[in-house]
């Protein structure tokens, strides 16, 4: 069963611990069964308690390797969530090294450093995940991300159009080549990218956030607002949409018609003007 989401990434343990549990919850070495009863897997445990309980199981001398896997998969999830990522690394290291040729752990492993700005690593261990397993996309949708990240904008488009070769029915594949789009000021194949993103989630208002603000870029005001006002009727709390529709509030009436909007996007979210510079809207 396929349970993998990429958020938007940004470095941190955060961000860590949930690249390292997708790649755990992807593979079938995640499934329950009997020989799974173990405290270690059963997702009932504090942080604390699982670390304890994995490490037991792993002392224990179990000679059954997914198992084994796993339980130095659940550590390095524990671990990256408290901050730890040199140690969760040496429990990556450990599953990569029980079976080299098991194509999510290099993908585990790759999350691990591309969270840790090791971008480079993040690249060999991903050429060697899609060398073992060249079906998967989300391999191809963090490898593109990676080379976002190093701003190669080139590379990762070509591995996010694999992506969503693979996947044309994953929202994360649309919106994150969406996003490259838009770095590129390819502002029409950008919008397309969100526009699919809609039509598969329609009731998740970040679709309409992204759209808006490339339509913000593109100077399409009349577009940009009602994707503001529908994220909005979504999340009343969306703060980027709140600066989005104060924005266009702004630029289509009188220059002070979107400070409340603006006001509140920053009480909501203090650095949320950063973010919008950062796309670069003026």
């Amino acid at each position: 069963m396929r349970m993998r989401a990429f958020p938007m990434f940004s470095v941190g343990a955060a961000l860590a611990a949930g690249l390292l549990a997708v790649a755990l919850l992807a593979h079938p070495a995640a499934a329950k069964d009997d020989k799974s009863s173990d405290p270690c897997f059963d997702g009932k445990l504090s942080i604390k308690e699982v670390l304890e309980a994995c490490q037991a199981f792993i002392d224990g001398g179990s000679d059954d390797k997914t198992l084994l896997i796993r339980a130095h998969s659940v550590r390095a999830m524990g671990l990256s969530a408290t901050g730890n990522l040199d140690e969760a690394m040496v429990d990556i290291n450990a599953a990569v090294e029980i079976d080299p040729k098991r194509a999510n752990s290099y993908f585990m492993r790759a999350a691990a450093y591309d969270a840790m700005k090791d971008y480079d690593n993040a690249i060999t261990d991903l050429d060697q995940a899609i060398e073992l397993k060249d079906d998967d996309g989300d391999y191809y949708l963090l490898r593109g991300l990676v080379y976002t990240h190093k701003n190669d904008l080139d590379t990762a488009l070509t591995d996010l159009n694999k992506k969503v070769e693979l996947d044309p029915k994953a929202v994360n594949g649309y919106s994150s080549r969406g996003e490259i789009y838009r770095k590129r000021k390819e502002y029409d194949e950008s919008i397309a990218d969100y526009t699919k993103v809609i039509e598969l989630d329609p009731e998740t208002a970040k679709g309409y956030v992204d759209r808006g603000w490339v339509y913000v870029l593109n100077d399409d005001l009349d577009n940009a607002g009602p994707d503001f006002d529908t994220a909005l009727k979504i999340q009343g709390n969306n703060a980027l949409a709140l600066v989005g529709r104060g924005v266009v509030k702004s630029r289509t009436g009188e220059p002070t018609d979107g400070s409340a909007d603006l006001r509140m996007a920053e009480r909501l979210e203090p650095g949320v003007f950063d973010q919008v510079r950062a796309m670069g809207v003026k």
